[in-house]
């Protein structure tokens, strides 16, 4: 959906006095998001945001153009149900198309999540902008992605006099909306229908302090009305004019349609959307609407070790066979035909002692296809050896490029003095081993989605590996029972 624009350089000025008045980035400009205060988030039931897959809200108005002329309005959104995983969250999907004049002028991807407290949280947009039918740009924003954040959509509990919130935050585009209960218990009558207890949100800018965007809700339905007081340039008005429920077809129809844009939007917004997890079915699988990459040779060469992930159930399994003698650094192939692929890596057992990154001891290298915004947890299948010396033959130290922490807070980067640590028992023999960071919990998350690299480095000689695993769902929470893991 549109929202409110100045000209380019009255922005700027208005920003640029903010931070001259000392306000920054500061806490009060965006929300405080946790992944953690999402349980099941796509069942958004908020009474004053039911986002409900199928349900299609159509709305008339007028807005003024640029020239200041007044000019007819219509908006159809329309709730996909199809889901997308932002920043950690599984979001529900709608699809906007935006016209003025009967001519398109926005095409846009929304997404939104509700947490345990039911709370609708804005995820992100993406939308695209037209003009005499030509794609103009797509000021693209996705929480977690360009120091953007999510933000309120709506309240659990909204009442008058709480503080105004943030409807997401997003800078690099000028994204800085805010909402505050205005009026509470209102009649409103639109061409849809007559509706009573109508809350009325009061929305602003940081860019536009002076314009505001009144946007009504009516308990059940939703939005139903958008009108405007102050400098809002735009004067738009919209009335919700008809409520539908989608055929199978029809919703099937608009899926496709949403496919389409994302496809075009990994095109036009490859710094920002191109980080994104593709969009996903409603039995969890996702649609792979990217471009196809072209191999390098760094990259592992067996198309199971190395395959974009199908969805957020899929496990990435690669097994020391399928490594290159280049990708080693001070580790040998070790033949064994009760390995996958009849190898395992390893060192010898000298008794000496090893050090744990930065330093640069025996290691190896791949890369594999990640999704963003999703947990992982690795698992080594170990081969534990006999101890020597000052060894116990049972340490594998393990980075990876591009990670983060539940709070979007980087960590393991190869390098760097951050690893996680898979220690095997006692005992020689071969064990699954998870890779755990002390004092913290051990998922693992990755910013973009797409080709990371696998850094694992011995942590004691005499220890080695057949098998090395990623899981997102099926060993989640604990390792495979079974010795060898078939891809």
């Amino acid at each position: 959906m549109q929202y409110l624009k100045l000209p380019v350089v009255v922005i700027a000025l208005l920003l640029l006095a903010a931070a001259c008045s000392g306000k920054g980035n500061s806490a009060g400009e965006h929300e405080n998001f946790n992944p953690e205060t999402f349980k099941d988030s796509t069942n958004i039931d908020n009474k004053w945001f039911p986002l409900k897959p199928g349900m299609q809200y159509s709305y008339e108005g007028y807005t003024n153009d640029d020239e200041g002329n007044r000019i007819s309005r219509r908006l159809v959104v329309t709730v996909t149900d199809l889901a997308k995983v932002i920043d950690g969250v599984r979001t529900v999907v709608t699809w906007d198309l935006d016209y003025n004049a009967d001519q398109l002028v926005e095409a846009e991807l929304a997404f939104y999540a509700q947490d345990k407290n039911g709370t609708v949280w804005r995820m992100g947009e993406h939308p695209e902008e037209y003009k005499s039918g030509k794609f103009v740009e797509a000021p693209t924003w996705i929480s977690g992605i360009a120091d953007s954040i999510a933000g309120i959509e709506m309240q659990g509990d909204p009442q008058p006099g709480q503080p105004s919130y943030s409807q997401g935050w997003a800078p690099d585009v000028d994204f800085t909306d805010r909402g505050q209960v205005s009026q509470t218990d209102q009649k409103v009558c639109v061409p849809a229908s007559c509706y009573e207890s109508v809350l009325i949100i009061d929305e602003t800018s940081q860019a536009e302090p002076g314009a505001h965007q009144l946007k009504y809700y009516a308990p059940g339905v939703g939005n139903i009305k958008v009108d405007w007081k102050g400098a809002d340039q735009t004067q738009e008005m919209l009335e919700l004019t008809n409520v539908i429920q989608l055929s199978s077809d029809q919703l099937a129809n608009a899926g496709a349609e949403a496919l389409k844009e994302e496809q075009h939007a990994y095109e036009v917004s490859k710094d920002v959307y191109g980080k994104t997890a593709p969009l996903e079915r409603p039995d969890g699988t996702s649609v792979n609407t990217r471009p196809t990459a072209e191999p390098t040779a760094s990259t592992v060469t067996s198309a199971k070790a190395t395959q974009i992930i199908g969805s957020a159930a899929s496990e990435i399994i690669v097994y020391a066979a399928d490594l290159s003698e280049s990708a080693l650094s001070e580790l040998d192939f070790i033949n064994d035909p009760a390995s996958p692929g009849g190898k395992w890596i390893g060192l010898p057992n000298t008794g000496d002692e090893l050090d744990p990154p930065p330093e640069n001891d025996p290691h190896l290298t791949f890369k594999v296809q990640v999704q963003s915004g999703i947990p992982y947890r690795c698992w080594i299948h170990m081969k534990v050896g006999i101890p020597k010396g000052k060894s116990q033959a049972n340490v594998i130290w393990a980075q990876f490029s591009d990670a983060v922490d539940q709070s979007n807070q980087a960590m393991l980067e190869p390098g760097t003095g951050s690893y996680l640590t898979a220690q095997g028992p006692a005992q020689p023999g071969w064990a699954w081993v998870g890779c755990d960071l002390k004092g913290s919990d051990s998922l693992i998350y990755f910013r973009p989605t797409g080709e990371i690299t696998v850094r694992l480095q011995a942590g004691m000689e005499g220890a080695g590996f057949d098998q090395f695993i990623l899981s997102s769902a099926e060993y989640l929470e604990s390792p495979p029972s079974e010795a060898i893991v078939e891809k």
